[in-house]
């Protein structure tokens, strides 16, 4: 067990490294009808320097838009003014988590602010959590790769529900986001896929969003300690290295916990994050919040503090 933490500690202080000593924020990309991804980093503020004042900027943005309301027509765009599915759900679980870290230390006002702006972006995903189908009733099981932004968006909605359930003692949301784990985990092919490919998918495509869903998972997995979804992210870790080549399919670090989590996909771990050394000057946002959760989920076996 020391040997495992000593190797988690030694990964948490490589991500540590390769962080840019001043993160990118969200820029022009963002309109009246559109949040950046960027915005997410909340998360890695919270981890690198967690005080009173951690991601009040940020995030204030998203809770004067809860307060408008109709935040289901806001699009989630990254840098670049580019739109994914996951986008969404990723910048709310990253201040979800912040919250979670942040919960003794914000002022009281600050604290309601954070808890009033992020139940209405809960309650969003909720509603949306249901049409995102897991799996197909066809023949060969599973949901098919064409698919796969759903299924990406799905896992990371349910990641988020598990860490908002746990903040806000909502036992319907963490039962949410188990339904929806373990429907994945029952899909998942006999390779360790999650999707079903076919030959007419895009290969690098279908690629991308394996190591979406794997990243999530991953995340859910060591959250909610479960040993279920720990043993598919064994398979889908086995799949990636023997079918994926990551850096065809993406430059951002997805998947980067569940490869130190697996002692044989180590060295693809090592291989991602000195691929975001090699431009850590101009590391993008999504990045860095792939970066910020793996660095989260690492210290919840080096330094497991209290959680809410």
């Amino acid at each position: 067990m020391h040997q495992v933490v000593a190797e988690y500690q030694r990964f948490a202080e490589l991500i540590r490294r390769v962080l840019p000593d001043a993160p990118p924020g969200p820029g022009a990309a963002e309109t009246e009808a559109a949040v950046q991804v960027e915005r997410g980093i909340v998360l890695l503020d919270a981890l690198v320097a967690p005080n009173e004042t951690s991601g009040w900027a940020i995030v204030d943005r998203l809770i004067r838009l809860a307060a408008q309301g109709r935040i289901d027509q806001i699009e989630f765009v990254d840098a670049a003014g580019h739109h994914r599915d996951v986008y969404r759900p990723m910048t709310i679980y990253a201040w979800l988590v912040a919250f979670r870290i942040l919960y003794e230390v914000l002022p009281r006002q600050e604290f309601g602010r954070w808890d009033e702006g992020l139940r209405p972006w809960c309650d969003l995903l909720e509603a949306e959590l249901g049409p995102l189908a897991l799996s197909d009733d066809d023949a060969g099981g599973g949901t098919a790769a064409v698919r796969g932004g759903s299924v990406a968006e799905a896992a990371w909605t349910a990641l988020a529900l598990h860490v908002a359930g746990k903040i806000f003692v909502r036992d319907a949301w963490t039962d949410l986001a188990a339904d929806a784990f373990g429907r994945l985990a029952r899909g998942q092919q006999a390779s360790g896929a999650f999707l079903r490919a076919s030959p007419s998918d895009h290969p690098e495509l279908r690629w991308y969003h394996e190591l979406a869903i794997l990243h999530a998972a991953a995340s859910y997995a060591v959250q909610a300690e479960d040993r279920t979804i720990a043993r598919a992210i064994a398979r889908g870790t086995a799949f990636v290295l023997a079918e994926i080549e990551p850096d065809h399919a993406t430059a951002q670090p997805w998947g980067l916990f569940a490869f130190i989590w697996n002692p044989a996909a180590r060295p693809l771990a090592d291989q991602l994050l000195h691929a975001v050394e090699m431009r850590r000057g101009a590391v993008d946002g999504v990045s860095l919040i792939l970066l910020a959760d793996a660095l989260y989920c690492l210290r919840l076996f080096t330094d497991p503090g209290p959680q809410p």
